[in-house]
């Protein structure tokens, strides 16, 4: 897996080209439905996410670069969903500022702190394990990127969580990159579930808390989605769908 830098990170946040508002879907509850991919066209890839360093809308893109994006809208019994299948590694965003550092989808991670994911997990990178650099490969991954942390208390580098299906890290299982900026926390391990819809709920704030030791910016900065398989050059293949923030129960 190809780790993103802090530079290209840096370039992410503050680059993106979001002019406009996005739609806002709230249900009758306060959830906010941040992807579902049925505005999608089928068999193209996901109209509202963006390239690895979020420089341009991956649809926006020429064929010549969209290609190493191996990330279509598929449909299945009348239900879309993202579908990632290949070897290479190249993350997805979807950013949650605009270059104004506007808050997209008028969040508060206070009043809606759940983040509730689904991953249906096909092939696995065989012998995967995300702390290792050698090693380091997701059959399904989804990024919460907040705010800027430090290095050396200059150099500023983004601070996320990482939620990521294992191929060997049990569940439960912590860990960090990028100096403590970037945590990793294993939300399922193994092929048990392989091949069926697993629906994940966080409390973001508790696991930024637990995992920061402080609270979290109200507005977190961008949702990134990563499968891969090239440190283990290994086939991967999985599902995404539901990318939302609800209240806590």
């Amino acid at each position: 897996m190809r780790i993103l830098t802090p530079f290209l990170l840096f370039i992410f946040l503050f680059a993106v080209e979001v002019h406009a508002q996005e739609t806002v879907e709230r249900t009758n509850n306060g959830t906010i439905i941040l992807e579902d991919f049925e505005a999608d066209p089928g068999g193209d890839l996901p109209q509202h996410w963006y390239d690895r360093d979020g420089n341009k809308k991956l649809v926006n893109h020429d064929k010549d670069f969209s290609q190493h994006y191996h990330y279509t809208i598929r449909k299945d019994a009348g239900n879309k969903f993202l579908r990632y299948q290949g070897v290479t590694a190249k993350h997805i965003n979807l950013p949650l500022i605009n270059e104004n550092k506007e808050n997209i989808y008028d969040i508060n991670l206070y009043e809606t702190p759940i983040l509730s994911w689904k991953v249906r997990a096909h092939e696995l990178p065989k012998g995967a394990n995300e702390k290792s650099s050698d090693l380091n490969d997701s059959v399904a991954s989804i990024y919460v990127v907040f705010d800027m942390g430090r290095v050396a208390l200059v150099k500023k580098v983004p601070k996320s969580i990482r939620y990521t299906w294992s191929t060997t890290l049990p569940k439960g299982e912590t860990g960090s990159k990028l100096f403590g900026n970037q945590q990793i926390i294993v939300v399922e391990s193994g092929e048990d579930k392989k091949g069926e819809w697993v629906t994940f709920e966080r409390n973001l704030v508790k696991d930024y808390r637990d995992r920061f030791g402080d609270d979290p910016p109200k507005h977190p900065l961008a949702i990134l989605i990563l499968s891969d398989g090239n440190s283990t050059n290994s086939y991967v293949k999985a599902d995404y769908d539901d990318i939302m923030l609800k209240p806590a129960k």
